[in-house]
């Protein structure tokens, strides 16, 4: 028994003991309680205790119980230890057996009733997003799920989308303002690398993990991502954000919390904070979606070039993520043309998909991977992605023979 409950069954038993009536009326009360069930009665139990303060400091004084309750070790006990406090405890008077009892479910209880509520207090904590140095990082369910748009105009449609093997599904419901795009993605990806880069150094150094609502600038958010600052920036940014805020996604790639019946906005919700003086956004809080904030604290992400901010075209975008999930640090990784297709989530038939996917190549506009078109032995169409850096193709051939030899 902890030191914790120990405290709090011997201050009841001092008070039975003294007939102090306040607390000794509470104790049966909260026994009442707890055997109908009413598990929040302990909590009351503790506020009780903290308000009798000085009751208790007084009867401290007067301590000198025979029970042998009192025995009862505040550390860990092995066996032998146990079975002697349960055989000294045998001896005690029922009202006080049941005392003991109920801070031994105090215990059992305690994580359930206190640790949730400080989890939940700390994903809500308020994380300032200014770092200045910090890789930028992408989840990976959405890298390679479309999740988001590749329209350049609203997209008003409910989109379905389930993988080769059947086995991962989602469904996107847009907002009034359509679903939200690729471009729209970028504040999400900004926001993923500062928490991976704040948790990260929060664990070097022990301070408190930074929680999921995050506040920013729209200056420093627009310069990370290479977006023009002027004109109606901050327009098009409101826009993007309600865009995010408003889509919904029901899925059943998990993040081990959440089951196919889930549902939940990319953006939990979103606050503006505007300057008095100029009217202008001074700056912006968002809550991220508990998916996405739990695949950061899982480290369910990936490092990707800065670069990808400089891409124009919805499509590059994502076959850039695509290349970067499936190829990473290998040398080459061999799709299906239909599959890479599906992948993207283009609406476009597939005629129009090749020409666009036919300009992309011939511009070699993505950073570190290039692709290429084949037929394999079957007449499929197939898509290579492979290494740009011949340097890190030499290398990552190098490391699948030593794995290979291995």
């Amino acid at each position: 028994m902890t030191g914790m409950a120990h405290s709090l069954v011997f201050d009841a038993l001092s008070a039975a003991d003294r007939e102090s009536g306040r607390l000794y009326e509470l104790l049966k009360h909260v026994v009442a309680k707890i055997d109908a069930g009413d598990n929040q009665e302990l909590d009351i139990l503790l506020v009780k205790k903290l308000e009798l303060e000085d009751l208790l400091h007084e009867l401290e004084r007067q301590r000198a119980f025979p029970h042998a309750i009192c025995a009862v070790p505040t550390a860990s006990f092995d066996d032998a230890e146990e079975e002697e406090e349960e055989e000294e405890a045998s001896k005690l008077p029922p009202l006080l057996k049941r005392t003991q009892e109920i801070a031994r479910r105090a215990l059992a209880t305690s994580a359930a009733t206190k640790q949730k509520p400080e989890s939940r207090q700390l994903e809500l904590d308020l994380f300032i997003a200014d770092l200045l140095d910090y890789n930028i990082k992408d989840d990976t369910a959405s890298m390679e799920a479309p999740i988001f748009s590749l329209a350049t105009k609203p997209d008003m449609k409910i989109w379905k989308w389930t993988s080769a093997d059947g086995k991962r599904w989602l469904e996107v419901t847009p907002s009034v303002k359509g679903r939200a795009t690729m471009h729209d993605k970028d504040l999400l990806i900004y926001l993923t690398s500062q928490l991976m880069a704040a948790m990260n150094a929060a664990l070097r150094t022990g301070k408190k993990m930074p929680g999921r609502r995050v506040r920013f600038t729209l200056y420093n958010y627009l310069t990370a991502t290479d977006k023009d600052t002027s004109g109606d920036a901050y327009d098009r940014f409101e826009e993007s954000l309600e865009r995010l805020e408003g889509t919904r996604l029901k899925t059943n790639i998990s993040n081990k919390k959440f089951s196919a019946r889930d549902s939940f906005e990319l953006i939990e919700r979103s606050k503006i904070l505007v300057s008095e003086e100029n009217k202008r956004m001074a700056a912006i809080e968002v809550t991220l979606s508990e998916w996405l904030y739990e695949a950061i604290e899982k480290k369910e992400v990936l490092t990707i070039n800065r670069d990808y901010f400089t891409l124009r075209k919805p499509l590059e975008k994502k076959l850039y993520e695509l290349a970067k999930k499936h190829v990473g640090a290998q040398p080459e990784w061999l799709m299906k043309e239909e599959t890479l297709y599906e992948k993207t989530g283009s609406r476009r038939k597939i005629k129009e998909f090749r020409r666009m996917f036919k300009e992309i190549i011939e511009s070699d506009s993505i950073p570190d991977y290039r692709f290429s078109r084949t037929v394999n032995d079957d007449g499929v169409a197939m898509v290579k992605m492979y290494q740009k850096d011949q340097k890190k193709m030499v290398a990552a051939i190098a490391r699948k023979k030593t794995g290979e030899a291995e």
